[in-house]
C-alpha cells in the first residue's frame, strides 16, 4: 500500500480525519518529502526531537538499542503509519531509532509547522494525544495474544472517572475509621480503636483491589482486531475480540455528564451483534483509529486484487518458462497428508488435553473438570478399599470375613466401573480445529453421539470467558465462537486465550487461501479474456470488411 500525494496520506489520518478539506491541502503543501534506502536510518535513539513524520510509502523498524542485549525490535510500520510523535508531544529525547527496511518515502512534519497547526486546531491535538497516550501504554503492557507483526494502535482503560467512583466507599470507610481511631484515642476507648484499625485496614484493601480491577480492563486495537479484555481478579477473566474485516460500523455514543468529562462508548458493529468500548476517554479518537485501520485493509485488498490482475496481463504478455514437473518417482515420494478428524482413544495421550495431528488441533475439557467428575466415584473406591482393609484386619465385626470380602469385591468392581465411565465420558467430549472448520463431539458412553460442524470461515467473533477462583489460578474456561446465529462453545478447556488464538489464527489461514483461489481464478480469466481479445483481433486484421461491407451495402 501506498500513497500518491501527502494530502490522500493526511486525509487517511485517525487524527486529521474531521478537519477540514482546505486546512489538509494547506498543511500537505507545507510537509517536506524524504526518500531514505532500505538500512538508512531516519530517526537516532538520544537524538532532540525536531519533526514527526508520515510513511507514504515503504516500511520501517522501530527500534530500541541496550548496552546488554543489543537490538530490540518494537514494531513494524508501514504506510499509512506515523512515527516520531511521541517526544514531539512530551519534549522527550528519541525513545527508538527508525530504520527504514526497504525504500521508503516519508513525509516530514517539521516542528515549528506542527505547534502553529495544533493551535489552531485543538480536536486534533486531543486526538494525537490520546494515540500517543497508547503507544506509551502500550510499551509498558505485555499481551502474550499478539501474534508477530501484530501492532498496537489504539490502547485505553474505562475513564478516571470510573475509578473515582469505585473509590467512594473505600474513602468512605477510610475516613469514618479515622474518625473512629481518633475518637477512641482521645477517650481512651480502645475498643472503638481497635474497630476503626480494622476498617482502615479494609478500606485500604478495599481501595487496592477496586483500583488494580479498574486497571485491569482495556480496549485495545491493532491492525488485524478489536478487544475488549476485561479481568476481576481471581474470580473473572474475559476477552472478547473481533477481526478487523469482519466489522460493519463504528460509532460512538455519549451521554450529557460523558460530554462534559470527555468520555463515552465505542460501538463496534459485527455480523452477529456489537463489541462495546464503555466509559472509554475521547472515544471520537478511538473510533477514528478503528476505523482507520479498518479501511486500510480494505485498501490493501484492493490493491492485492489490483496487483493479481497486473501479473495475469504480465504473464500474457510476456509469459515465463513452465517449471519442469517433478518425476514420479519424487511425487510418490512426497507424503501424503491426509485430512482426518485425529485419533482419539481412551488411552492416547491418557490426561493430554491439546495435541495436534496433521493439522488438526484436538482439545478436551481440563483435567480440573475431569477430577471433578470423577470425585465421587474415586472417594467411594477410596472408602471401600479403607473397609476391605479393616474387615481383613479384623476391625470389621458387623459381617464375617467369608461375607464382607466378596461383598466389598463386587462393590469395588462397580465403583471402578463407575470410575471408568465418568473418565470415557470426560475423554469423549472434544473440540477440534481442521483448516476448514470447527468440530464439537459430545458423546455419552454406550449412548448417543453429538456431533457439530462449523467453517471456520462463518466465524464471525470469538470470546473467552474464564469465572472463578480455579479457573483463573488453573487457568481453563469457555471459549464462545459466535456463527451466525449460533454459538459454539468449548466447554472447560486449557489456556482459552490459546485456544481463541488458534481459531483465529486457522481462520486467518483460510481467509489468505481463499484469497489466493480467486486472484487465481480471476488471473485465469483475466487471461481467457485476453486471448479472446487477442484472437477476435486478428481476425478483424487478417479478413478486413470488404468495402461493400464498410458502405453497409449502399455505393
Amino acid at each position: 500500500m501506498k500513497f500518491s500525494s501527502a494530502f490522500d496520506l493526511l486525509i487517511s489520518t485517525h487524527f486529521l480525519r474531521q478537519e477540514p478539506e482546505d486546512d489538509m491541502r494547506a498543511l500537505a503543501a507545507t510537509l517536506k518529502r524524504e526518500t531514505y534506502e532500505a538500512g538508512a536510518v531516519v530517526i537516532h535513539q538520544g537524538s532532540r526531537p525536531k519533526a514527526m513524520y508520515f510513511i507514504a510509502q515503504g516500511e520501517v523498524d522501530v527500534v530500541r538499542k541496550h548496552p546488554e542485549r543489543g537490538e530490540d525490535k518494537l514494531a513494524t510500520l508501514k504506510a499509512g503509519d506515523t512515527f516520531g510523535e511521541i517526544e514531539m508531544i512530551y519534549a522527550q529525547i528519541r525513545f527508538a531509532t527508525v530504520r527504514a527496511t526497504q525504500s521508503t518515502v516519508v513525509y516530514r512534519w517539521d516542528r515549528l509547522a506542527m505547534t502553529d497547526f495544533m493551535k489552531q486546531h485543538p480536536a486534533a491535538l486531543a486526538s494525537l494525544r490520546f494515540a500517543v497516550q497508547s503507544r506509551r501504554l502500550a510499551r509498558k503492557v505485555r499481551f502474550d495474544w499478539l501474534a508477530d507483526d501484530e501492532v498496537i494502535y489504539g490502547l485505553a482503560r474505562k475513564h478516571n472517572v470510573l475509578l473515582f467512583q469505585s473509590l467512594t466507599l473505600p474513602m468512605i470507610l477510610l475516613v469514618t475509621a479515622a474518625l473512629l481511631i481518633v475518637y477512641g484515642l482521645v477517650r481512651e476507648q480502645v475498643a472503638i480503636s481497635r474497630v476503626g484499625a480494622v476498617m482502615l485496614i479494609s478500606g485500604f484493601a478495599l481501595a487496592a483491589w477496586r483500583w488494580i480491577d479498574w486497571s485491569n480492563d482495556y480496549y485495545v486495537v491493532t491492525n488485524r482486531r478489536v478487544v475488549w479484555l476485561e479481568k476481576i481478579v481471581g474470580i473473572y477473566d474475559s476477552r472478547v475480540e473481533a477481526p478487523l474485516h469482519m466489522l460493519l460500523s463504528v460509532s460512538v455514543s455519549t451521554e450529557m455528564v460523558g460530554r462534559m468529562m470527555d468520555y463515552g462508548d465505542v460501538v463496534i458493529r459485527t455480523y452477529t451483534g456489537k463489541v462495546v468500548f464503555r466509559n472509554m476517554e475521547n472515544p471520537t479518537a478511538m473510533a477514528a483509529i478503528i476505523e482507520e485501520h479498518w479501511q486500510r485493509l480494505r485498501a490493501q485488498q484492493e490493491q492485492t486484487d489490483r496487483e493479481s490482475l497486473r501479473e495475469a496481463v504480465r504473464q500474457r504478455l510476456a509469459p515465463e518458462p513452465e517449471p519442469e514437473e517433478q518425476s514420479t518417482a519424487e511425487v510418490e515420494a512426497a507424503p501424503l497428508r491426509e485430512q482426518t478428524e485425529g485419533r482419539v482413544g481412551l488411552l492416547h495421550s491418557f490426561f493430554k488435553v491439546r495435541y495436534e495431528e496433521q493439522d488438526i488441533i484436538t482439545y478436551r475439557k481440563h483435567w480440573a473438570v475431569l477430577l471433578r467428575e470423577i470425585a465421587a466415584p474415586s472417594l467411594s473406591i477410596l472408602l471401600t478399599v479403607i473397609l476391605l482393609v479393616a474387615g481383613l484386619a479384623g476391625w470389621v465385626t458387623f459381617l464375617p470375613t467369608t461375607t464382607l470380602i466378596p461383598l466389598v469385591v463386587l462393590l469395588l468392581i462397580a465403583l471402578v466401573s463407575w470410575w471408568w465411565y465418568r473418565y470415557v465420558d470426560w475423554s469423549n467430549d472434544i473440540y477440534q480445529i481442521t483448516p476448514e472448520q470447527i468440530v464439537d463431539v459430545y458423546k455419552k458412553p454406550l449412548s448417543r453421539e453429538v456431533r457439530k460442524v462449523a467453517p471456520l470461515e462463518n466465524v464471525l467473533s470469538t470470546e473467552v470467558d474464564r469465572k472463578g477462583v480455579l479457573g483463573y489460578f488453573m487457568n481453563y474456561g469457555d471459549v464462545v465462537t459466535n456463527i451466525g446465529t449460533a454459538m459454539f462453545v468449548f466447554e472447560g478447556v486449557f489456556d482459552p486465550v490459546g485456544v481463541q488464538q488458534d481459531i483465529v489464527h486457522a481462520q486467518e489461514a483460510l481467509i489468505q487461501r481463499q484469497h489466493e483461489m480467486e486472484r487465481k481464478q480471476r488471473q485465469s480469466e483475466m487471461v481467457e479474456l485476453l486471448d479472446i481479445y487477442h484472437d477476435e483481433y486478428s481476425n478483424v486484421k487478417k479478413f478486413p470488411e470488404s468495402e461493400e461491407d464498410q458502405n453497409h451495402g449502399y455505393p
